[in-house]
């Protein structure tokens, strides 16, 4: 039997709408349905009158492999005030009636033509694989930032929803291991939000803390203040100077009413009682039981995770388009005259505790980024890469002095470290070697024009090296 879903103008037939050349599926709050059936859409309008409904529904289409449907636009009617940041992320926009579909048109049309321009093939990798699907969403919806929301269903308290939607809640910790690749991989640039603490076991965030007693870690303990009586020095707890009959307090020592404090006495710290064993004493123990897997740690030994908002580099805008290349692939002990980027970090370490008691000791570090070089790689492949990167590191080798050190942080960053030489000296250097290199490029592949970035910088004595060489990269990527 045919149903009719009617506006004004706008009417449904059997939930299906063709309109302006789209076809739209009016899917009703809380009816079943098969999701592959709803793949010949152009577009869906979802009634989210039931939130948790809403919010299943969405992450199906959002977590779907296929992109014919996590990149389909759906549209909500009768939605109430959204507050859940699956569905406030994860819709395309909102209606108060059919009347509204017109309006959405130019919508579809341009999620289509964004959705037409994204790269394919398929990698073998899960975090590649992974991140291109997260980062054709973002490209054809036109946003460059990935935000944190508080949220009570992840097992961290926050939630990215746009990759967040591809893992169950209780796997919300490697949304982080796969942001924090990301970043290594300079797809997308961190800004400081929040730090969470998770469970050393299960890395869960919902953690119980408690203060426990030292001695039976019972958590069943009384506390109240310690009394320094002054003029006999006599300190106890408060229950020692109290009486049954009235609230003056006197003191168990000399029997003088203590009446002003800060004048006859005051209250230095509190002493704490273990109910289940007696034991009395000042500083007690904190831990934190795991609600998850149960585990009961020291607050000590959890796991600190910063929440941070992510911002895409330009690598990573364009690698919806040109594909997420990988560069797990290449390391730097491969690659003669160039050293592991640990192994440079702990020398970089130790250079500078001899900067601190020497200074006649002089350091600068010089980072060359390489904006284009991945478009470079996959015409040339990547058996080619590493003879590629060989051959810069030893255009750059002859350059500098044999105790410098080099590093190929990934294949479109590498870093040298410059010694007793001065900051202008080695500017000029690097700008001879970033010539050397354009040069080497254009000869050798068909006139490629490798667009180089570069960075000089004293060595800093206060800022930890990583955290320098952090700040110089971003700044070079975010330039470009």
């Amino acid at each position: 039997m045919e149903t009719s879903l009617t506006t004004h103008k706008i009417a449904f037939k059997d939930n299906v709408l063709s309109f302006y050349n789209k076809t739209f599926y009016y899917l009703e709050s809380l009816s079943s349905f098969a999701i592959e059936s709803l793949q010949k859409y152009d577009a869906i309008i979802l009634d989210a009158r039931d939130a948790d409904f809403t919010r299943i529904i969405l992450r199906k289409f959002r977590s779907n492999p296929d992109m014919t449907f996590y990149l389909k636009p759906v549209f909500l009617i009768n939605a109430r005030e959204i507050t859940d940041p699956y569905i406030k992320e994860l819709n395309d926009g909102t209606l108060s009636s059919f009347d509204q579909i017109p309006e959405i048109i130019n919508d579809i049309n341009d999620i289509s033509l964004r959705t037409a321009q994204l790269e394919h093939s398929n990698s073998a990798s899960f975090e590649v694989q992974l991140f291109k699907k997260v980062l054709s969403y973002m490209f054809t919806r036109g946003t460059n930032n990935l935000k944190p929301y508080p949220d009570i269903n992840s097992a961290i308290g926050y939630s990215y929803p746009v990759i967040s939607v591809n893992f169950d809640s209780f796997e919300e910790s490697k949304v982080l291991d796969h942001l924090e690749w990301a970043e290594k991989e300079n797809l997308i640039w961190p800004d400081f939000y929040d730090r969470v603490y998770l469970c050393n076991n299960c890395k869960c965030g919902h953690l119980s803390y408690r203060e426990i007693c030292p001695n039976c870690d019972s958590a069943n303990m009384r506390s109240e203040d310690l009394v320094h009586h002054f003029p006999c020095g006599y300190i106890g707890a408060l229950s020692d100077f109290k009486n049954n009959i009235d609230t003056a307090l006197s003191c168990p020592k000399c029997s003088k009413n203590l009446r002003h404090i800060g004048v006859d006495y005051d209250k230095p710290s509190v002493i704490n009682h273990c109910q289940n064993c007696n034991e009395v004493f000042q500083d007690y123990l904190v831990k934190a039981k795991c609600v998850q897997c149960g585990n009961d740690s020291d607050v000590q030994f959890l796991i600190s995770k910063n929440i941070h908002v992510y911002k895409l580099t330009k690598k990573g805008r364009t690698a919806a388009l040109s594909g997420v290349f990988n560069s797990d692939f290449v390391v730097s002990d491969q690659v003669n005259g160039a050293i592991d980027p640990k192994m440079f970090n702990t020398m970089m370490h130790y250079l500078r505790e001899r900067m601190k008691s020497n200074a006649a000791i002089t350091s600068n570090i010089a980072v060359l980024y390489f904006e284009n070089i991945f478009d470079l790689y996959r015409t040339i492949g990547r058996a080619k890469e590493q003879e590629l990167l060989s051959e810069m590191v030893s255009v750059i080798r002859s350059n500098v002095a044999p105790a410098d050190f080099i590093s190929i942080n990934n294949p479109s960053v590498i870093t040298i470290c410059m010694n007793d030489a001065s900051t202008e000296t080695v500017q000029l250097t690097i700008l001879k070697i970033k010539k050397t290199i354009e040069e080497l490029v254009s000869n050798n592949f068909q006139k490629f024009n490798l667009m180089i970035q570069s960075a000089v910088s004293p060595l800093s004595k206060e800022l930890a090296f990583e955290k320098q060489l952090q700040t110089i990269i971003k700044e070079l990527v975010e330039k470009s």
